[in-house]
């Protein structure tokens, strides 16, 4: 090998380096990334061109020695076209994948088992679905598993209804999740989350951070974000523009977050206005919502339809179907889809401490309780009754932080409990996170088959079937930490 043939191996090695930590490990190929291959594939081939025009004017009286530098330039180019065609498949094919499947590495410790909770890593997810759908013995559910969500906004759900265990239920609901925001997302590799909650009712915290946690699933990155409150300053808004700019039209999607407050919520509506409205050219994607029609619900249907119609750029994901009827009545000219709470993206969730009473009772006390009467409790049992609200939670140095600590409380909170009732749709989601057999008000339409959880309607019937669970998983309850049994009321 001469010296030509020697450097351009060298620099072919070192590329060579680039392409497999890209493809194999954790990198990813940026725009600089490219640029900078590019720039060396074009130098190389200036320097061999250089060399030849050399060597022939420098060699013209050697013709073995020209002869024999004709050849291994020849070979030298021939290998560099060579690499090159293999750098531009291999590209081709980060490029087609990157945006619908992460790297590997992504999200560590993701595997479900009694060591690792939270969210799969991807190409392990990916895999145990095909094994999924080999195991399904359903011909129906089959197909389904090899759906397109977005092809079948109404029928997501279908699979759901079947399972009876915490851990199949929030496999199927991350499942549905990713399956979709994949898809609505596509090949953008960054996007805006507006309406990160940081106050005390745990669920909507709970919510955003399921929401970050499945963009890091997905391999997006967020590269803005603003608190609820400061979400409505119009700073922030010139902000988010700015920032907005620095990235093309298809590469970043508006995120916004879910929870209970589509329609009626004039600060939330607002808000949503003002960034659909701004950033009316690209995608934008409401996590998953609910509609509570309250108060003068006609008036504020009419402003909702103002500002959720015909907007082709707008995805409204509805976690349940009492919901998606109201919003396929009233927003035309957007997609809608049935889907699960975002939370659910948290995934299981040990137990971090000892519970403290045979019952908490989380008892919502804002107004959308229903204030239903509480019952007298048998003097033998112990039952904490308050809403989660006052629990006070430690703040982070940043909103993101925050919200991921206000929904770790809701986790405190809930396993003070043997057993838990609710009438917060929250925390139901949570006691199922961390498989605590409850009771809750919420109809379920992901979890309606779940062994563990009973559906009831007033607080006489509560307490009644919370004593029924506290026997019938007696041996499998942990047992109250401390020695000292408070008294209910």
């Amino acid at each position: 090998m001469n010296v030509v043939s020697h450097s351009i191996a060298n620099i072919f090695k070192r590329l060579l380096v680039v392409l497999l930590l890209s493809a194999l490990g954790t990198r990813e190929l940026s725009v600089s990334n490219y640029l900078g291959l590019g720039i060396a594939l074009a130098g190389l081939l200036i320097h061999t061109h250089g060399k030849v025009v050399a060597d022939c004017f420098c060699l013209l009286t050697e013709n073995v020695r020209r002869e024999g530098h004709k050849r291994s330039t020849f070979t030298a180019l021939v290998f560099l076209a060579l690499f090159a065609s293999a750098v531009v498949t291999l590209s081709g094919m980060l490029t087609s994948t990157t945006g619908r499947l992460p790297a590997a590495g992504q999200l560590a410790d993701t595997a479900f088992s009694s060591e690792n909770y939270g969210l799969r890593n991807v190409r392990d997810a990916l895999t145990e679905e095909s094994h999924l759908v080999e195991a399904e013995s359903d011909p129906d559910l089959r197909e389904f598993l090899s759906w397109r969500l977005v092809d079948h906004p109404e029928e997501t759900d279908k699979r759901s209804k079947t399972l009876t265990t915490s851990r199949e239920i929030i496999e199927e609901a991350q499942r549905i999740l990713a399956n979709l925001l994949g898809d609505l997302i596509g090949t953008a590799n960054h996007v805006m989350l507006i309406d990160v909650p940081v106050f005390e009712n745990k669920g909507d915290p709970a919510i955003a951070a399921g929401g970050v946690m499945l963009m890091k699933r997905l391999g997006k990155t967020i590269v803005y974000y603003c608190e609820t409150y400061s979400c409505q300053n119009n700073t922030r808004l010139r902000e988010a523009l700015r920032a907005s700019r620095s990235y093309r039209k298809d590469d970043l999607v508006i995120l916004m977050n879910g929870g209970g407050n589509l329609v009626g919520y004039p600060l939330m509506d607002g808000i949503r206005t003002k960034f659909i409205n701004t950033f009316h050219d690209k995608k934008s994607i409401i996590l998953t919502q609910s509609i509570w029609l309250h108060g003068n619900y006609s008036a504020n249907l009419d402003f909702a339809r103002s500002v959720y119609s015909n907007r082709p750029n707008l995805t409204i994901l509805i976690r349940d179907r009492q919901s998606l009827e109201i919003a396929k009545n009233n927003f035309k000219g957007v997609k809608l889809i049935l889907a699960p709470d975002m939370a659910f993206c948290i995934g299981m969730t040990p137990r971090q401490m000892p519970p403290l009473y045979d019952i908490v009772w989380l008892k919502r006390n804002d107004s959308e309780g229903t204030n239903y009467t509480l019952p007298n409790v048998p003097t033998n049992i112990s039952v904490e009754i308050s809403d989660w609200y006052s629990w006070k939670s430690n703040k982070g140095p940043n909103d993101i932080e925050t919200a991921f600590h206000f929904a770790g409380e809701g986790f405190q909170f809930l396993q003070r409990g043997r057993v838990v009732i609710t009438d917060r749709l929250h925390g139901h989601i949570l006691c199922l996170l961390m498989d605590i057999p409850h009771l809750s008000s919420f109809h379920r339409t992901w979890t309606q088959g779940l062994e563990n959880t009973v559906l009831v309607s007033n607080g006489s019937l509560a307490l009644e079937s919370g004593l029924e669970l506290l026997t019938r998983y007696e041996k499998w309850l942990p047992l109250i930490g401390s020695s000292y049994k408070p008294t209910g009321g």
